[in-house]
């Protein structure tokens, strides 16, 4: 062999052998980010007594679409799928079903929805007189033609002059028809949305919910006041198959997380930007910077064709307490949100 062969061959084998070990490394990052327990959302128990429904168990938990036990509540890892009958498959191909969710959700303003989707409204559920927990503000708009993508920018806003119990949520999403929403695929920016080791107040996670009264998140990761955020869903079948990705970016500090996931049907119902919380008291309990713009929204079909927007603005807290200055303006591709 002559000698350039023999130094090729040399350098081929250690170049082998810093990819196995790379591998390695790589794998074993992946096993201890696996082995680390996932942060949990905010319990129900947090909340003040006068400020949640009477009927929700204090062992349930805050997600952005209600009160839920915490067994019909799955954390997905990095790199993990879940699939349509709410299995989830791992990095290495490994699968995971868990437990059929057999305990009711709770909406946030107390209706139970049973695994099946059947709802019930309490006999006697007292709202508190000065106070409001759900959607404040949203704009929307359906199409006829399932939804290929929806992604929009935001800046966290600067905190609450006031912190106590309160969760906050921003997020554009996707649904399925507006009179046949089976689930809701978000990326979130949350205020005090997740409890644990090492959480910020601010956090970014992705959701799907709540096939079977299941609802799925990813991450959390953390971020902070004036991070810009992007938000994307996408999706490329109507259900199915395993086609739709959510993933929530912090593009000031690179951290991002992602939830792939089945859409169950044509996403068809479009949200622009939402203010979503729980347990307000006063306005105080809401970002200061007072209002959340949405800009560079973009909404396409399958093939990639951009669907025309004319958002419908819905300020669903209406005449509840308490007001804060609410308001709803849009062009055709930002949303932005004053309260």
């Amino acid at each position: 062999m002559k000698p350039f062969a023999i130094k090729r061959a040399s350098r081929l084998g250690t170049w082998v052998l810093a990819a196995l070990s790379l591998a390695g490394l790589v794998s074993i990052a992946h096993a201890a980010d696996d082995a680390k327990p996932q942060p949990a959302p905010t319990a129900v128990s947090s909340l003040s007594p006068d400020m949640r429904p009477q009927n929700v168990p204090l062992d349930y938990v805050i997600t952005p679409n209600g009160y839920f036990a915490v067994s019909c509540v799955q954390a997905v890892r990095e790199g993990e799928k879940v699939h349509a009958d709410g299995s989830i498959e791992a990095r290495d191909g490994t699968m995971r079903k868990p437990a059929a969710c057999t305990q009711p959700h709770y909406t946030q303003s107390g209706m139970r929805i049973d695994p099946n989707g059947a709802t019930s409204q309490p006999a006697s559920n007292k709202r508190p007189a000065s106070g409001y927990s759900g959607w404040f503000l949203t704009a929307y708009y359906t199409t006829s033609t399932g939804v290929g993508s929806i992604s929009a920018n935001w800046v966290v806003p600067s905190s609450p002059s006031r912190t106590t119990d309160q969760v906050d949520y921003f997020f554009p999403g996707l649904e399925q028809s507006e009179s046949n929403a089976e689930s809701i695929l978000q990326p979130v920016l949350g205020y005090n949305a997740f409890s644990g080791s090492g959480v910020s107040l601010w956090t970014l996670s992705s959701w799907n919910c709540c096939v079977s009264g299941t609802t799925y998140y990813s991450g959390p990761v953390n971020t902070a006041a004036g991070d810009q955020i992007q938000g994307i869903v996408t999706s490329t079948c109507n259900g199915g198959s395993d086609c739709a990705t959510i993933t929530s970016t912090d593009e000031t500090n690179g951290h991002s997380t992602t939830l792939q996931t089945n859409p169950y049907a044509a996403l068809t119902w479009v949200f622009g930007g939402t203010l979503e919380a729980y347990n307000i008291s006063s306005c105080s309990l809401l970002p200061a910077s007072k209002s959340v713009v949405y800009t560079g929204i973009q909404v396409k079909d399958m093939s990639g064709n951009t669907i025309s927007q004319s958002w419908t603005p819905w300020n669903i807290i209406g005449s509840s307490s308490p007001q804060c200055n609410y308001g709803i303006s849009t062009t055709t591709s930002s949303v932005t949100l004053d309260y």
